[in-house]
């Protein structure tokens, strides 16, 4: 019995990483086809898609390409919102799974083009804002709490941005670095890696320095466990202050 080489494992456990989430976007395409062809009713789909996108996303942290775990993260938000799925949602769902498709069949995204293609494919925001124009820029929100963080997120996609939410800090960070957001605003306290920590990363890589950061907090300015935070980084104050507090980093950052 041969004995694999540390190489020849890693390239097999690619190969079957690649073949499983081929195998996820084989999946939903055919999932899409039947709602087309009236075998699959559009409300009973929204559940078989939301978790294929939700099995793609993990294949996607285990093949490792670029652009893949940005991508499949917003195919993930966007059926979310889902409830039952008309014909234009149909095309952008299609959107999303060609250009996966294309990447893991070897179409390779270079790093400087990842933000530019996920800005162009659709959002989430279409299915849950009515009277408000969405404007271009990107905020990517990272909070652990499911909870608090729909409320941030309601109160920044009710200003028309276009919000992306990540409540893992490990994984925001993968996010970030690619997706290049306009805007980060990450809670303080966070398993893993702290939002004093995750500031303080980004305003230390050239690539990343540039993109604007607040924190959410229940701490006073003058905390010490706000004393590292890099001078440019905003902070947003839980509770009364957090509406007039959220406003001013939106403005002071000219995110509009």
């Amino acid at each position: 019995m041969k004995v694999l080489s540390e190489e020849e494992v890693e390239a097999q456990y690619r190969t079957e990483a690649l073949d499983e989430a081929r195998d996820v976007v084989a999946n939903l395409e055919i999932r899409l086809q039947q709602i087309r062809s009236g075998t699959l009713k559009p409300e009973d789909a929204t559940v078989l898609l939301a978790q294929d996108a939700s099995n793609l996303r993990l294949k996607a942290k285990m093949v490792n390409l670029p652009g893949l775990t940005p991508l499949s993260h917003r195919l993930d938000e966007y059926l979310t919102k889902a409830s039952a799925l008309n014909e234009e949602q149909l095309d952008d769902l299609q959107r999303y799974s060609d250009q996966i498709s294309a990447i893991l069949d070897g179409d390779a995204l270079p790093p400087e083009k990842v933000a530019e293609v996920i800005r162009q494919l659709p959002h989430k925001s279409t299915f849950e804002v009515a009277d408000v124009t969405v404007s271009d820029m990107e905020v990517t929100l990272i909070m652990p709490q499911r909870t608090a963080a729909k409320v941030v997120e309601r109160e920044l996609a009710a200003c028309g941005y276009r919000v992306s939410t990540v409540l893992d800090s490990i994984d925001a960070f993968q996010i970030v670095l690619e997706s290049k957001p306009d805007m980060v605003i990450t809670a303080a306290v966070m398993p893993r890696l702290s939002g004093i920590d995750f500031a303080c990363a980004l305003a230390a890589m050239p690539t990343t320095r540039d993109i604007p950061v607040a924190i959410l907090t229940s701490l006073e300015p003058n905390h010490p466990d706000l004393q590292s935070l890099p001078l440019r980084t905003a902070l947003i104050r839980r509770g009364p202050q957090f509406a007039t507090d959220l406003a001013d980093t939106l403005q002071r950052f000219n995110i509009t």
